[in-house]
């Protein structure tokens, strides 16, 4: 393969990782990369218009889980397969199957179709999220760069296709329908796979001699990372900070329309303001997160508890106001982004990286499980309740930060 340089490396004694990239494609990937997340942002706002337009009661609910509950249950497994296989391939896999499964949805308007097919991309969408994890470190080699840089530039692009894409899916329905919306949504994912198609980029765990026999469980093979007490104790904080942040966002609306009295223009002005702060922390992370990973990511834990926890207490101290929200918004949207790219990069370095897959799938899995119980605890706090939300959410935020540091520390 023309302008790729295959290196090799041994860790642990049971495996050796080959990887390789095709020089000049990184950049374009991250724009594919960049597209493709613009793309989850369309899929999600109109199968949402789409399902809100049937008026079950349950439907958007319905959705929301189908999307998360697939992932959870198969993520040991997809971690165990990305770190049997090559990561390159499989991402390109999984963007062809989503770009199927959004073609055919674009088809199919009924509900049972749309939550089957939400189903679906939920499971695509954990494993092409554990195999970029996993392909994080090479296209940070290729690209010349820190994997803490790396990491940020994936939160931009991450951050920027949350902040464009629900208004770019808003006026593709408005405009062309939710069917033209998917279509041209499929077309994001084939692209992305032609895309890494065309970089070269790949990640094989090759066994050693006579280790192909072996065929742990499931259990052993993610037994040395659960051994790893740095590891658990980060991926814990995570899950609680997950969890409290989730509390606030099922808040969110109540709080603004409810609580503060606002219209649907506050709501899409706050979350911009939200989209902005994280822009800014993932403009920033690169250079924040190099140095000490770990000490920025429970420091940021703690930051986005106390904003939470400012705008919960706002009724005690001032008068609430939807500017009060917007500071708290910014600083915690920056937060959250250097939060993310810290996280990852300390569990990129901490793990071997013929086991970067299981330890996305231990990602994954935390996340998503703290997302759900985080939304159902959300449930109670609405809608007359959405500061107490925020004070529960901002508490817990903070003691994820400052307990798991003092844990953190005296696991070293």
């Amino acid at each position: 393969m023309i302008g790729v340089s295959p290196l090799a490396l041994t860790r642990h004694e049971s495996a050796m990782m080959t990887f390789g990239f095709r020089r000049g494609w990184g950049w374009l990937l991250l724009a594919a990369l960049t597209l493709s997340t613009i793309g989850d942002e369309i899929t999600l706002i109109t199968l949402m218009f789409r399902t809100a337009g049937d008026h079950a009661a349950l439907a958007i609910p319905l959705l929301l889980i189908a999307q998360l509950v697939p992932g959870l249950l198969a993520a040991p497994y997809i971690g165990r397969l990305t770190d049997r296989r090559d990561a390159g391939v499989i991402l390109i896999l999984a963007s062809l199957a989503q770009a199927a499964i959004v073609a055919w949805l674009a088809f199919s308007a009924s509900l049972p179709a749309t939550i089957v097919g939400a189903s679906i991309l939920g499971l695509l969408f954990a494993i092409s999220g554990t195999a970029t994890f996993a392909l994080i470190p090479i296209l940070a080699q290729g690209l010349g760069m820190t994997l803490a840089r790396a990491n940020a530039g994936l939160e931009f692009v991450r951050s920027a296709g949350m902040l464009a894409g629900p208004v770019i899916g808003g006026i593709l329905v408005s405009w062309g329908g939710a069917r033209n919306a998917l279509l041209i949504d499929s077309g994001s994912f084939a692209l992305l796979a032609l895309v890494i198609w065309g970089s070269g980029v790949r990640r094989r765990t090759q066994p050693e001699d006579g280790e192909e026999q072996a065929t742990p469980t499931l259990l052993a093979e993610y037994l040395p990372l659960l051994r790893n007490r740095r590891i658990v104790i980060m991926v814990t904080a995570l899950t609680l900070e997950v969890f409290a942040t989730a509390i606030a966002d099922v808040a969110f609306i109540f709080l603004i329309t409810v609580s503060l009295n606002a219209g649907a223009t506050a709501l899409g002005v706050l979350t911009a303001f939200w989209a902005g702060g994280m822009l800014l922390g993932a403009a920033l992370a690169g250079e924040i997160a190099e140095h000490h990973p770990a000490r920025w990511a429970f420091a940021t834990a703690a930051l986005m508890g106390a904003s939470m926890l400012a705008i919960g207490v706002m009724p005690l101290i001032i008068v609430p106001s939807l500017a009060g929200v917007a500071i708290a918004f910014v600083v915690g949207g920056a937060a959250n982004s250097v939060h993310n790219v810290a996280v990852r990069t300390m569990l990129q370095k901490e793990a071997p990286p013929d086991a970067h897959g299981k330890v996305a799938a231990v990602y994954v899995t935390a996340t998503r499980s703290a997302t759900i119980a985080g939304f159902l605890s959300g449930g109670l706090f609405v809608p007359a309740s959405a500061f107490t939300a925020y004070i529960v959410g901002g508490l817990l935020g903070v003691i994820a930060g400052i307990a798991g540091w003092g844990l953190f520390r005296l696991a070293r």
